[in-house]
């Protein structure tokens, strides 16, 4: 029995107990009392009785709470572990494990329909996507060809002459003279001796101790002292050292490489008159040697991607380096970026470089480019009017145009 019942019955039985011996001690002989007074006793008596047996019940019926209902299946399930004397591990056991295993299948029943639904929810959700990043590709590519017209490249129409620089003057220190004779291995074979004229010519900045690092830094032997006498060089920064840095940036060895790479981009001056010297000397050897090393360190392919820069400077740079390749010869790393850069504006801007630059040699190449391949509309015409420029200057019997 519940404690709720149990209090319930004690206070009832104190309600009938104090009823009993009221009325006991009412029913005394020796007590002596009026006959109103008697009867009035009585009331009061039952009136406790029945407030007491009102709050009872109702102190009852409000902690008796709301009835908790219990699925048969729980119940059954509960009712096998509710009493250990009557509980059998083999028998019930059986029951036990039947009732999960019920329970799984209807979980797995009620989980099938989410489970359908939820295929077919993400597929409808992935194309939504998919439609949205062609539309925004589509979008980004149409900006970058409305960019394109407005960029610097645009604005060049020819290769300006380049800039004068004062040339270094020329030293007859004696000091100088002997390091300048120990630099030279035809007179020197040992490389510690080599190493100090090396820090001896380091500390004369003129151009006949530039001239003497220039060949230590082409010619040596040992890497570790072409290294470092690329890096004096480089440390000088002056124009005169421009074109040794970049022949140092195809040495066959590596450490010369990075070394090169390093001081070409330490350099203060401006590097697009750099290669406009070389093309204004009209060395056919000097260019083709500068314009191989550029293209075998890397430094022409990072170029093309400088074309389409924003900056006024950086875009003239890498023009006058496309430009110095072109009047080389060393075209086909143009034309091979022409067919597989994946901008298009690239694309634009080294077309537009070789209209500039009007160089015969490019038609052949200009033809195979339109005629061996299919081409979107913008990019055909713009080979097209290449051509149409390029063939002004000369005549070109090749096919038709």
């Amino acid at each position: 029995m519940s404690s709720i019942y149990l209090q319930f019955y004690r206070f009832l039985s104190t309600v009938i107990w104090l009823c009993l011996l009221s009325a006991a001690v009412a029913a005394q002989p020796g007590v002596t009392q009026p006959e109103e007074g008697s009867s009035l006793g009585f009331y009061v008596v039952c009136l406790v009785v029945i407030v007491s047996l009102g709050a009872g019940l109702y102190i009852f019926r409000k902690n008796q709470g709301p009835k908790v209902e219990v699925s048969e299946s729980q119940y059954n399930y509960q009712m096998s572990y509710a009493t250990n004397d009557s509980y059998d591990m083999d028998a019930n056991a059986e029951k036990d494990l039947e009732w999960l295993r019920k329970a799984k299948r209807s979980s797995k029943k009620h989980d099938e329909p989410r489970r359908r639904t939820l295929p077919e929810k993400s597929a409808a959700a992935s194309a939504e996507p998919d439609e949205i990043n062609i539309d925004t590709r589509a979008f980004q590519e149409k900006m970058r060809k409305l960019q394109y017209a407005q960029l610097p490249i645009n604005s060049f129409s020819q290769l300006a002459g380049a800039k004068k620089y004062k040339p270094l003057e020329i030293s007859d220190d004696p000091s100088l003279l002997t390091a300048i004779e120990q630099v030279n291995e035809e007179y020197e074979e040992d490389q510690s001796v080599r190493d100090v004229a090396l820090r001896v010519l380091t500390a004369f900045r003129f151009r006949n101790s530039i001239e003497a690092i220039a060949q230590m830094a082409l010619y040596d032997l040992s890497s570790n002292l072409r290294s470092r006498a690329v890096k004096t060089l480089a440390d000088f920064d002056h124009e005169s050292v421009f074109e040794t840095i970049l022949l140092a940036c195809a040495d066959p060895t590596r450490e010369v490489r990075a070394a090169a790479a390093r001081g070409l981009f330490r350099l203060s001056f401006d590097r697009a008159h750099a290669w406009k010297r070389i093309i204004e000397a009209n060395d056919e050897f000097r260019m083709s040697h500068a314009a191989r090393a550029a293209v075998e360190s890397g430094i022409a392919a990072k170029s093309f991607d400088r074309l389409v820069h924003e900056d006024l400077k950086i875009a003239y740079e890498a023009f006058a380096l496309v430009s110095l390749l072109i009047k080389a010869g060393e075209t086909d790393v143009i034309f091979e970026a022409v067919l597989e850069h994946k901008d298009e504006r690239i694309k634009y801007a080294l077309l537009h470089v070789l209209k500039v630059q009007k160089d015969e040699r490019t038609l052949d190449k200009l033809n195979e480019l339109r005629v061996g391949r299919s081409w979107p509309t913008d990019v055909s015409d713009r080979i097209r009017d290449t051509m149409k420029s390029v063939e002004q200057v000369g005549v070109w019997t090749g096919g038709e145009i």
